[in-house]
């Protein structure tokens, strides 16, 4: 038996209680304004183009919402008949408002998940204070009416290109670039009106400032020349380096137990935590050389090799090779019906490249802490171990594939199939803490490797063409199949408390935890009190186990044979994807409809365990009608018969998606007024079918992560919108 099950008495008193629905104090419904004006012109010799913008948008979370302010500005500029110099720069400034998000108690959509919904959240005192809710929880309205979270953006982008073309057949481009990105967040918790509070909620208010600054800079050198060798014979090559500087600055410090009136780090009398400050400098270079020759336009073959350069890697492993070959075949001269097949082209390629960016700055060198012991400073060993010998992993990947096109062109066909290795894969990788940390950034054995294997199509179509009526179809079609190979020990989470693991022989994040016991037909093998239980065994492999059963035919709880069992309970990956656009124009008006699918993939729920244990959720609501054995929650969440029961959260995250539905009406000419103009109304994510339970099955509580997928606690649900377009040129 776990730790987490400890048996615990099961309470049966019963309460006449009122139920509510919350998620009207939560959410709203949001509104917003998008605006863009772009001017161009110029001479024969220069050319410009500008443009202003202007968003602003509420967030479906209440007080929350999204401000930008941008321009751009392109200048071309011919200098002579053999050089042309351009420019471009852009800036914009943005503000938000913001939630917690994520995994975390201060997310009021998880602030909902975990207190029973008996409270009356609005319920105040007689000085208009929000009244305490769950027991040590906080009122998730105090988060929405109090919370002061802002974010301050500031970014400037710009770039100069010189290209040279001093001989027939030369090009030299000369390329610089600079990324400048300046970011200040503050957050304010003011102090809480009630008590009860944990102190982990900070009920005596928190605030906290942090700024991260980053500078990014490039140099690009591309030459290329073009010849023809002979009448069929052609020749390009090409050469060229790049240079990458970036940088990244980072502040932070909070403290609690604030002044009254105050919002700013000086109101906290408890600087509980030293402050933070940060700077990482890396340097990426590279240079390329590519050979390609045609042959009568119909056979093209491509050399090319690159070495690349990370300074985030130990100086044996920084230099590195890539080679590339591909290959390409058109066979429209060889086709004698044109009609039936307009076009025809065979292509393959081969090509290795490397991750330069995959782990920190200074994460294979020792890192030390700056801390406070007994308040004074002190420098503690980071628990992540260094490792100056991890390598960059490199990607080795075989495609070949075909563009074909049909009855005069109407119907177009692109087909790819792929194979990807991926080796010496980098991970930060758990360690025992015995060996005086926690984890250590690695290439994941030598052995190691991912595959991906895949199929993909697309499929266009000009349905109708008529002098009034047009009608376009297409088809996007996705099949991948991702497993990992050679993992040290079988397995490891990818995260503590988390079922995402790596494990040999399935797709990486695959769900990995303990399931139900069940009887030789596949049925739930419950107690003799009616209640679900783990199955229980002998764990053998890391993916299988072997059941043991007592005298009583159940699973045993003790001895040898007791142990909970884990297997792979589901996998994010899904099966496949697609999407299905269609378009149809009749005169000047137009309709677009976009269909996007994910078929197979997992959710593992997180909001539907806490929901249910703190008893409003699906299976609690069940409980509490007596539709199954009181302790039915308690028997999956852990404590009665064993630890939580992970297979019950795993749910089916196949959706298929409205994601945009369009109607467009040109007016055209406007005398006076414009050149051209149109009025669209635009609806996005209008409408998801799925059997989901939460809120959105695309959702994913590590939001972007490529790591953890899957996941949901907390996570907002993409908003569903509707838009009017207004778009005019004069």
């Amino acid at each position: 038996m776990s730790k987490r099950a400890t048996p615990r008495t099961l309470v049966t008193d019963k309460y006449a209680v009122q139920r509510y629905n919350y998620w009207d104090d939560i959410f709203q419904s949001a509104t917003g304004t998008e605006n863009n004006l772009s001017f161009s012109g110029g001479n024969d010799k220069t050319q410009f183009y500008a443009s202003l913008g202007y968003y602003d948008n509420e967030g479906i979370l209440k007080n929350t919402n999204f401000k930008r302010y941008n321009f751009r500005l392109n200048l071309d500029q011919t200098l002579t008949s053999w050089a042309k110099l351009s420019f471009g720069l852009g800036s914009n400034l943005s503000t938000s408002r913001d939630m917690p998000n994520g995994n975390n108690f201060f997310n009021p959509i998880s602030g909902v998940f975990i207190i029973d919904n008996v409270w009356n959240l609005n319920d105040r005192d007689a000085n208009g204070n929000l009244r305490q809710v769950e027991q040590v929880r906080i009122n998730p309205l105090s988060i929405i009416e109090t919370f002061d979270i802002t974010q301050q953006t500031y970014r400037t982008m710009g770039n100069v290109k010189l290209s040279l073309f001093p001989v027939k057949g030369l090009n030299i481009d000369l390329i610089g670039g600079g990324d400048i990105y300046s970011l200040q967040g503050n957050e304010y918790h003011p102090r809480l009106p009630y008590s009860g509070v944990s102190a982990d909620f900070f009920p005596d208010g928190y605030v906290s400032l942090a700024t991260d600054n980053l500078m990014l800079f490039n140099n690009d050198l591309n030459i290329t020349y073009n010849r023809n060798l002979t009448k069929a014979l052609t020749s390009t090559t090409m050469a060229g380096y790049q240079i990458q500087y970036n940088r990244r600055q980072y502040a932070a410090q909070d403290g609690r137990d604030l002044a009254p009136f105050g919002k700013t780090i000086a109101a906290a009398n408890n600087l509980f935590n030293r402050p933070v400050q940060s700077l990482s400098e890396r340097f990426i270079s590279g240079a390329f050389i590519q050979q390609t020759f045609g042959f009568k336009e119909q056979v093209f073959l491509t050399l090319a090799g690159r070495i690349d350069k990370s300074s985030v890697f130990a100086e044996d492993n920084q230099n590195n090779f890539y080679p590339k070959i591909s290959g390409s075949w058109v066979l429209s001269d060889y086709l004698k019906n044109k009609t039936l097949i307009s076009s025809a082209k065979l292509r393959a390629a081969y090509g290795q490249a490397g991750n330069l960016t995959g782990i920190g700055a200074y994460d294979r060198f020792d890192n030390y802490l700056l801390s406070s012991i007994g308040g004074l400073a002190s420098i503690t060993p980071s628990t992540t171990f260094a490792n100056p010998s991890v390598r960059p992993e490199k990607m080795t990947e075989f495609e070949f594939g075909g563009d074909f096109a049909f009855l005069n062109n109407r119907l177009s066909l692109s087909v790819n199939v792929y194979s990807q290795k991926i080796t010496d894969l980098l991970l930060t990788k758990p360690v025992p803490p015995s060996v005086g940390g926690t984890s250590i950034v690695t290439n994941v054995g030598d052995n190691t490797y991912m595959d991906n294997k895949g199929f993909e199509l697309m499929l266009n179509a000009a349905l109708v063409r008529k002098k009034d009526f047009k009608w376009d179809l297409g088809i996007l079609y996705n099949r991948n199949r991702n497993r990992v190979y050679g993992i040290d020990g079988d397995f490891f989470f990818l995260r503590t408390g988390g079922p995402q693991a790596v494990l040999n022989g399935q797709s990486f994040g695959a769900f990995y935890g303990t399931y139900y016991a069940r009887d030789n037909s596949g049925n739930l093998l419950k107690t003799t009190t009616g209640l679900l239980q783990p199955e229980r065994g002998v764990q053998t492999t890391a993916l299988q186990g072997t059941t043991d059963r007592g005298a009583d035919g159940q699973p045993k709880t003790t001895g040898v044979g007791s142990t909970e069992l884990r297997k792979v309970i589901g996998d994010p990956t899904p099966d496949w994807t697609g999407s299905l656009n269609t378009s149809i124009a009749y005169k000047k008006l137009s309709f677009y409809v976009l269909f996007d699918a994910v078929m197979g993939g997992d959710v593992y729920n997180w909001n539907r365990i806490t929901s249910n244990n703190v008893g409003w959720g699906p299976l609690a609501e069940q409980e509490i009608r007596g539709e199954v054995p009181r302790g039915t929650v308690a028997s999956v969440a852990g404590g009665i018969n064993g630890g939580r029961i992970q297979e019950e959260h795993v749910e089916d995250g196949s959706f298929v998606k409205i994601r945009e539905v369009a109607l467009t009406y040109e007016l055209g000419k406007v005398k006076g007024l414009f050149d051209n103009f149109n009025i669209s109304v635009i609806g996005r994510n209008l409408f998801s079918f799925d059997n989901y339970q939460g809120f959105d099955p695309e959702a994913n509580s590590a939001g972007q992560s490529d790591r953890v997928r899957g996941d949901d606690f907390g996570a907002v649900p993409i908003p569903r919108t509707l838009m009017v377009r207004l778009n005019g040129r004069f």
